[in-house]
């Protein structure tokens, strides 16, 4: 998996490329427009025309001016006027009148040796007394070309280095403008809408962190409204069994009350099974009140504790096997050695064996021997009762309360409870980590 680069390292690097643009563009227009003004404005070919035009026009002025060989110095004004013109004028091998240094500047001292070596810059020049001189002219299209040249080439790198930061921006700026609307869709309330995780860095952080909110969220809700469903399935469960023992124990109450009995036996019929439908009621409000413990608990961290697999489980196999022989039961047991710990709440697992043990004397049918076995398979202990299904349906648990407390305890555990019926045995078994070791 490649690592993800920061935002601030991606700006980073979009503003080098984009500088690395520029000055690639800036190079080429550079180049480009140096060779361009090599062949026109700086060429040969271009100077003499330009020089053949600035002559004409001295002609036309020194004949216009009268201007002659012993009088020259206005001549300086034509050549002020004139620009990047270097003027000298020679009369046999004499120079008789140079352009002015503040007129032509370091032209005229630069050049000056290359213009008397030119013959293309050599002219007649004929003053108006009908004299002539040789006259060198000659025409220098300056560093202002060049200037801008390098001021377009600098605009030109300039657009393209904004051109190309905008582009690698706006990139970002799109995926942040797509987050921000796919927010408004989870705050309108549609959390399904999964939020788009694209590149990398912080940006693609921060969708992910949003789209494992929004999981968060919708399993909360998930959790709630299972919860809510539970409860009105347990209120509406509760209140139909509750209602058949309590209107039995209205209706022996109201006969003792109104003394509808024949004599002192039924009377004391009567408060025996008023008293059974008491115990009924309790023995429901408590395991209404297990299965609320139990709900709550998962929210909450278990005290587990370590403690010797062998040691427990045989401590429960002898304990509820004394009880279940006290009772009329016959126990068989099979169980094996437990090398391990496990990892588990003391009360909340003794409240788990208590509804088992509790659902064994209620519903096990007494003439089928209780079968209890304990095994150690894949790092897991397991605990299995097996028993006979009494045929009576008075005591039918319809709630199944019992069985969803042990449900929850186990899970909190990392366990697991699963029961059912196999023919005419009811089987129960319990499941949980095993830790090697002593």
């Amino acid at each position: 998996m490649s690592k993800r680069r920061s935002l601030s390292v991606q700006l980073f690097l979009d503003v080098l490329c984009s500088l690395l643009a520029g000055c690639a563009v800036f190079a080429v227009l550079a180049f480009l427009s140096g060779r361009i003004l090599s062949e026109t404005v700086y060429a040969d070919a271009f100077a003499k025309r330009m020089s053949d035009q600035h002559f004409a026009r001295l002609q036309a002025y020194v004949k216009r001016e009268g201007i002659t060989a012993e009088n020259l110095r206005p001549l300086d004004v034509w050549c002020s006027q004139a620009d990047q013109v270097y003027l000298s004028v020679y009369l046999e091998d004499r120079i008789i009148y140079e352009t002015p240094v503040a007129s032509g500047g370091e032209l005229a001292a630069e050049e000056n040796a290359l213009v008397l070596e030119d013959p293309d810059c050599e002219y007649a020049l004929t003053f108006s007394d009908r004299s002539t001189a040789r006259a060198f002219l000659y025409y220098y299209a300056g560093d202002g070309y060049y200037y801008w040249s390098l001021v377009i080439s600098g605009i030109g790198a300039f657009l393209v280095f904004s051109l190309c930061f905008i582009t690698l921006v706006h990139r970002k700026m799109r995926y942040v403008q797509h987050l921000k609307s796919e927010l408004d869709i989870l705050a309108g309330g549609d959390l399904n809408h999964s939020v788009t995780i694209a590149g990398g860095g912080e940006l693609a952080d921060l969708a992910e962190g949003i789209n494992q909110m929004r999981q968060s969220i919708l399993a909360h809700q998930s959790a709630e409204e299972q919860a809510r469903l539970a409860n009105s399935q347990l209120v509406t469960a509760m209140s139909h069994d509750l209602r058949t023992p309590l209107t039995a124990l209205l209706g022996y109450l109201e006969l003792m009350e109104r003394g509808k009995y024949q004599d002192p036996e039924q009377l004391s019929h009567f408060i025996r099974k008023s008293l059974d439908k008491t115990l009924q009621i309790k023995s429901m409000a408590d395991k209404l009140f297990e299965y609320f413990f139990a709900y709550a608990s998962e929210g909450e961290a278990a005290a587990l504790e370590y403690t010797d697999a062998d040691t427990l489980f045989r401590h429960l196999l002898e304990e509820y096997t004394f009880s279940l022989e006290s009772q009329g039961f016959t126990v068989t047991i099979e169980a094996q050695e437990l090398a391990g710990r496990v990892r588990v709440d003391m009360e909340m697992l003794q409240r788990a064996f208590d509804n088992v043990y509790s659902n064994l004397i209620k519903y096990a049918h007494r003439s089928t021997p209780i079968q209890l076995s304990c095994r150690k398979d894949d790092n897991r202990v397991y605990f299995c009762a097996v028993n006979g299904i009494c045929a009576s349906k008075e005591k039918k648990e319809s709630t199944n309360l019992g069985l969803d407390t042990c449900r929850r305890i186990l899970k909190c555990h990392g366990g697991k409870f699963s029961c059912r019926e196999e023919g005419e045995c009811f089987v129960v078994e319990i499941s949980l980590p095993l830790i090697a070791g002593a």
